[in-house]
Order: structure tokens, then C-alpha cells, then sequence
């Protein structure tokens, strides 16, 4: 007769049928997530913007979710957390900055309808023009190079001002001209996302699509912004072929907790 007891199971170290299945479960969520995990680049934009985004960046780079880093070398940073970068082993982007938005300013920001205008209508008054924007990006990663000692891994822009065309021109020049090999584009576009940014991405990469495939620079296959994604889980499990570069802002609570959770 065979007395299968709970103090039995333990005895010999023999998982019950349920708790079994539980394990095994769990093991091919841990699979599914690393696989999904692979083909994922977390791009933690803004440090520099502000001190809580540098901790909240460097906590989460310490957790091991955060693959790459946009610098804004205008902003507040402590040689310490360069340092700590700079050990950490994630790729250190540059993520040049047109408008100078920083701590005060962002505590007043407006909505994506009035940022996207609002900068369209200072292009029109010439208030932001392609010479001193090149100049100043250059600005920007001499001050880099200062900072970290190299050059940037990859270039990002604060609000994606690089993906205007006459920008992203300068971009691709830079680009070049430091040897900078990564640049946030996203070559391919399967990924639809309704909202009013995503739809102005998208349209400004079809315009800078040729530019883009005539160049010698790196990109991940899709883009999208945490924000942008409504169900995390849904996306997750739906991934396209390829990389895909999800940027974030961690200094947001809301994409600090969703970093935290599902990456």
C-alpha cells in the first residue's frame, strides 16, 4: 500500500502534481519574459533634468532595467553620478536639447498638443534655426566628451526634436562626424500607437525614412514611448520582429512604476 503523505512528498523531495504544474508555470513565464526581455532596448531619457530622475535612473539601472541612458549635458549632474554611469555598463547616449527644459520649466509644462505647436510656431518665427541648432549640439557633446571622457554610444533630443527634418539631418551629421554609432529612429514601422505624438513620429520618420537608409548609423527596428502604451501586457505579448527601443522617463512616477514591473 503506498502512503503517499505530505510528510513523504517532503521526505523525498516530491512535488505535489499542482504545485508541480505551478513550477512549470512559472519557469515558462520566466522564459517568455526572457525572450521578450532580448528583444527589448529600455531607454531611460532626461538624466540630468533633475535629481530625483538621477536617482530614480540609476535605482532602476541598479535593478538591471535600464539598457540605455539619454544624458542632457545642460543639466545637474554630480561627478559621482557620472562615475556611477560610467561603472554601471548600460550605453550612455547624448539626448541633445533644443529648448532647455529643465526642473522649473517642467513644473509648468503644457500638453503634447501645445508643446508640438508651440514649437512649430518658434521654427516659423526663426526663433530655432538649423545653424545654431547645429552648433549648439555640437556644443553638447564636446561638453560630453568632457564629462565622460569619450564620445556618447547614441544620440537621442529632448520631445524627439532630432526627428524634424532639417534637424535630423544635423543629427546624421553629428552623427558622423563623432563616430557616434546608434541613433534613435526605429527603421521600421509596424508599431501603430493612437496617440497625437506617435502620429507625428510616424509621419516625420516616413519623411526622413530615405535619409535615414542612405546612412551608416545604427537603429533599433521599432520605437515606441512607454507612455504611448495603454495595456503593457498586451504589448508584451504581441511584440513585432526585431528590436524595438522603448523610451521612458523615469523621473515620472507612472513610468518609474511600470519600468519597475515589467522590464
Amino acid at each position: 500500500m503506498l502512503l503517499l503523505t505530505a510528510d513523504l512528498l517532503r521526505l523525498y523531495h516530491i512535488k505535489p502534481f499542482f504545485q508541480t504544474n505551478y513550477y512549470i508555470n512559472t519557469i515558462m513565464e520566466n522564459i517568455s519574459y526572457e525572450s521578450h526581455r532580448e528583444r527589448l532596448i529600455v531607454s531611460a531619457d532626461d538624466f540630468g533634468v533633475s535629481s530625483r530622475c538621477n536617482r530614480n535612473i540609476l535605482y532602476l539601472i541598479s535593478l538591471g532595467k535600464i539598457d540605455r541612458v539619454g544624458v542632457m549635458t545642460r543639466g545637474i549632474i554630480t561627478a559621482k553620478e557620472i562615475a556611477e554611469l560610467n561603472r554601471s555598463g548600460v550605453k550612455i547616449d547624448i539626448h541633445l536639447d533644443i529648448l532647455h527644459e529643465f526642473e522649473n520649466e517642467r513644473k509648468k509644462r503644457a500638453g503634447a498638443f501645445a508643446r508640438v505647436f508651440g514649437f512649430l510656431g518658434r521654427m516659423f518665427l526663426l526663433e530655432i534655426l538649423p545653424g545654431k541648432v547645429e552648433t549648439e549640439w555640437k556644443r553638447q557633446i564636446v561638453i560630453f566628451q568632457q564629462m565622460f571622457g569619450r564620445s556618447p554610444d547614441g544620440i537621442s533630443s529632448h520631445e524627439h526634436v532630432h526627428f524634424f527634418p532639417l534637424f535630423f539631418t544635423i543629427a546624421l551629421k553629428i552623427q558622423k562626424e563623432f563616430l557616434i554609432p546608434y541613433l534613435r529612429f526605429g527603421s521600421n514601422m509596424n508599431l501603430r500607437q493612437n496617440t497625437l505624438v506617435a502620429h507625428i513620429l510616424r509621419l516625420l520618420r516616413l519623411l526622413n525614412l530615405r535619409t535615414f537608409r542612405r546612412s551608416s548609423c545604427v537603429s533599433s527596428d521599432e520605437l515606441v514611448s512607454l507612455d504611448w502604451l495603454k495595456n503593457i501586457d498586451h504589448f508584451l505579448n504581441n511584440l513585432p520582429e526585431g528590436k524595438i527601443e522603448i523610451a521612458c522617463h523615469p523621473e515620472l512616477a507612472e513610468d518609474f512604476v511600470k519600468i519597475k514591473k515589467y522590464f
